[in-house]
């Protein structure tokens, strides 16, 4: 894995080298051009000089800072690793904080930290191993792509830890200003029990593998239908005549009750085939195409229909956030 940043962790008089891997990615769904609508070519972007009416490549393109109109100051690569910032090499650990302290509308992109060398492997451990017994993270700065994050360190149950980026608190934005949110109700004793019992009946394990990109399975099954002529027709909306809030929360406590009971009972049957003196769960663990509708597009296994032989469509799309750092 290509690393995103070296440098070192300091925190009091401790002091080691750590390796800073980026730790997720941005969809690997299917990719669309820009074509012109009148002849369907492609749409090609240009660097282009105004003043010197020519197109520029990427060397000869520099930043710079308009201050007035039209007016520029040039900041050079040079320029900015001049910059008098500490964090740009070191991740010094201001403070450590409670977990459940740092609200998660905080939390930006994630990484992933490990040893910069063999010989920091028992510094990195000691303090990976401390964090994990007081509970607490750890929060420091880092200088990434031009830029100084506040960030937090915490240890990461499958190996190595993790660290956040953070987003400043002028970068939330107030929640105050979303009006729908000035609101009174009153909420009944019955609805809430209700409400309740919807929730019971719906908590299950979480397993972010049963889980798939249902947009990108309907959009490659719509190429794959324009591809062989076909007509794409999206299927009706389910209509509900439930209009009433406890007749709709009765309706879903039973819907699922209904859904737990088949689980159960698909688990039982399971069950019987295996030899004595071993027991199974009601609960089952689902996988990623076990207990849910076929994605538009899809046959019973969870694959594609329709598409050309010899083409690998059952692959798992990545899902990732829209913001970039690295």
């Amino acid at each position: 894995m290509k690393t995103s940043w070296k440098g070192s962790i300091s925190f009091g008089m401790v002091y080691f080298p750590v390796n800073v891997y980026t730790a997720t990615s941005g969809s690997d769904g299917v990719k669309l051009n820009y074509l012109h609508r009148k002849c369907h070519s492609r749409i090609r972007y240009k660097k282009f000089c105004e003043a010197c009416n020519v197109e520029v490549s990427q060397d000869e393109i520099v930043k710079g800072y308009e201050y007035e109109k039209d007016r520029y100051i040039v900041i050079t690569d040079e320029d900015f690793e001049k910059l008098p910032i500490k964090s740009k090499k070191v991740i010094s650990i201001s403070h450590f904080v409670d977990e459940d302290e740092v609200d998660p509308i905080y939390l930006d992109k994630a990484y992933f930290i490990s040893p910069g060398n063999f010989s920091a492997s028992k510094a990195f451990e000691l303090f990976r191993r401390a964090m994990r017994e007081t509970g607490k993270v750890g929060i420091a700065k880092i200088t990434l792509t031009s830029n100084e994050y506040v960030a937090m360190i915490k240890p990461y149950d499958k190996g190595g830890m993790l660290l956040y980026l953070l987003y400043y608190s002028d970068e939330i934005k107030k929640i105050e200003e979303i009006t729908e949110l000035n609101y009174n109700v009153d909420i009944h004793n019955n609805e809430l029990k209700m409400a309740i019992s919807l929730i019971d009946n719906m908590t299950g394990e979480f397993d972010i593998g049963q889980y798939r990109n249902e947009y990108q399975d309907a959009l490659k099954q719509l190429i794959q239908s324009r591809i062989e002529g076909k007509e794409v027709v999206s299927p009706p909306e389910a209509q509900s005549n439930i209009i009433d809030l406890m007749e709709a929360l009765k309706a879903s406590v039973e819907a699922a009750k209904h859904a737990r009971t088949d689980s159960s009972g698909t688990g039982k049957e399971k069950s019987r085939g295996k030899s004595k003196g071993k027991s199974t769960g009601n609960r089952i663990r689902k996988t990623g195409t076990e207990g849910r509708k076929p994605a538009a597009g899809e046959n019973d296994t969870g694959e594609l229909a329709g598409v050309n032989a010899g083409v690998n469509t059952s692959t798992k799309t990545k899902s990732g956030g829209k913001r970039k750092i690295l």
